[in-house]
């Protein structure tokens, strides 16, 4: 496509500034997607068909340098290594005879297939990249290639750095970029550019600010380095948004992409690495408890040694579960990065604790709660599911127990529902609600709803009036702020937990 090179790239950086390397390489392209992990022989059998589907496409694009005759040779063997091996033995052979282009090789999706296995088959997915594994001869011979002056140039593209410790010896010619500050906005769209989808979709001018407001909130947060200048939004998220708005000019009825709740499965799978489900539960219960956790950043994962809990909050990092929000002396503060993935949390966590307690999981019942909350603004059914989640928890559980769990638990139910906003100590006049719902614009749901919390203990001699009293008088403080001057169709809950005792009363606003 050599002719076509300004016709392709003419608009781009790129195409007004060629480097003398220009339409000067032969382009091997794999990728590693779509490789059913379910066994041992499943995954060798994916990697292989992969590996000969990238090198069949690349003989076939540059038939004119590879005889006819050499296909066969190059794709009827039965190892990844030696499809590649047999590739590179047959450009040498012909590059004695006449001077070939060299070859860049992208690799796409390079860790998909580990990142499946990591949870489920630790040790296959060890042996598979590291020792004299199918993986690790992979690359060293793409190394061996780079030495023998085939391959000059690579790129490739993933999510973690989970496999490359393991091919650090084997192959110790690359350099990790992902981190860096002035690769950052390779990851996503920052806002100028979500706001430019906006206009072009359709929205309207008078709309925009408050459905750049709203996207906001769904989908930007995610900062992969404290150096970068700006927050970027998940493309995925952003575009199947745009896609639903340019179709019928209205909000999609879900914020979250089905591709994106896909993902719960992927969470689920790496909190259970190395059957340490449990071990990683406390971590868990922070992120639900405080919306962050502290941990040192895994910069490459050692199969030498078990995986730890920071281990486990560096892969979410690095699949874009978590976000950095702040560090100091070399502890990072990872937190959610927007609404969508605190929703998958929720997902997981409420399962999680309902799992623990061996009770079963009715959606069906915190649906029809939710329901009555949103339509009626009756909260007695939302507290049964309250009471069920504080009964499965355990006495251990309990004796650390505080309001900032109530909140947890309030929120990660509260997250199973699609109309409205969760915010936690939302701030009116420097004082801050404990849960407030706002409703999402396209539901026009009837009332939007605003929690004051209180816990007590079982072994505290509280006074339930008086303790409730005391919220209100908190609670009416807050609401009649200018922030809620706007809202007249709040309904307000004061409740006090102890022990499993739910008491709580709806306050007049007015």
């Amino acid at each position: 496509y050599k002719d076509k090179f300004h016709k392709l790239f003419g608009d781009l950086d790129i195409g007004q500034n060629p480097t003398e390397n220009a339409n000067a390489y032969m382009v091997l392209s794999l990728e590693f997607s779509r490789i059913n992990t379910n066994s041992e022989e499943s995954t060798f059998k994916g990697f292989l068909d992969n590996t000969k589907g990238g090198v069949r496409a690349f003989i076939e694009q540059y038939a004119a340098f590879f005889p006819k005759e050499t296909h066969k040779e190059i794709l009827d063997k039965d190892e990844p290594v030696l499809v590649l091996k047999t590739l590179f033995n047959t450009y040498h052979s012909i590059n004695l005879e006449k001077e070939l282009p060299k070859i860049y090789i992208l690799i796409d999706e390079y860790d998909h297939f580990a990142n499946e296995l990591i949870s489920f088959n630790y040790k296959y997915f060890a042996t598979s990249v590291s020792q004299n594994g199918f993986v690790r001869k992979f690359y060293e011979s793409i190394k061996t290639a780079t030495r023998d002056n085939i391959v000059e140039r690579m790129f490739v593209t993933g999510v973690s750095p989970i496999t490359l410790d393991s091919l650090t010896s084997g192959f110790n010619i690359s350099s990790n970029i992902s981190l860096r500050p002035d690769f950052h906005e390779m990851m996503g769209f920052n806002e100028r550019e979500v706001e430019q989808i906006l206009k072009k979709i359709g929205v309207e001018e008078s709309d925009l600010g408050k459905t750049l407001q709203d996207l906001r909130a769904w989908y930007d947060g995610y900062l992969f380095n404290l150096k970068a200048k700006n927050h970027v939004y998940n493309p995925d998220m952003v575009l199947f948004f745009a896609l639903e708005y340019q179709s019928f000019k209205e909000y999609p009825k879900d914020l979250l992409d089905p591709n994106i709740a896909s993902d719960y499965s992927k969470i689920k799978n790496i909190f259970k690495i190395q059957n340490k489900e449990s071990d990683n539960f406390e971590a868990l219960k922070q992120l639900a408890d405080r919306g962050f956790v502290n941990a040192t950043l895994t910069p490459q994962f050692s199969l030498e040694k078990d995986f730890s809990t920071d281990d486990v909050i560096s892969l979410l990092f690095y699949m874009g579960f978590l976000t950095i929000q702040g560090e100091s002396l070399g502890i990072y503060n990872f937190a959610f990065p927007n609404f969508v993935i605190k929703r998958l949390y929720a997902d997981y966590f409420v399962d999680m604790v309902k799992q623990q307690a061996a009770l079963p999981i009715q959606n069906r019942n915190l649906h029809f709660a939710l329901n009555e909350l949103g339509n009626y603004g009756d909260p007695e059914a939302f507290y049964k599911e309250v009471k069920e989640i504080l009964t499965a928890l355990s006495n251990r559980d309990m004796q650390g127990f505080s309001e900032n769990s109530l909140k947890a638990i309030f929120i990660s139910l509260l997250h199973q529902q699609k109309f409205y906003y969760i915010h936690s100590e939302y701030e009116t006049k420097r004082t801050y609600v404990d849960i407030f719902l706002e409703g999402i614009k396209n539901y026009n749901v009837p009332f939007e709803v605003a929690f004051e919390l209180k816990y007590a203990k079982i072994s505290e001699n509280v006074n339930v009036e008086s303790e409730l009293n005391k919220a209100e008088k908190q609670l009416l403080n807050y609401l009649h702020s200018k922030k809620f001057n706007k809202r007249p169709n709040v309904k307000a809950f004061v409740v006090l937990v102890q022990g499993l005792e739910i008491h709580s009363r709806e306050i007049n606003v007015l």
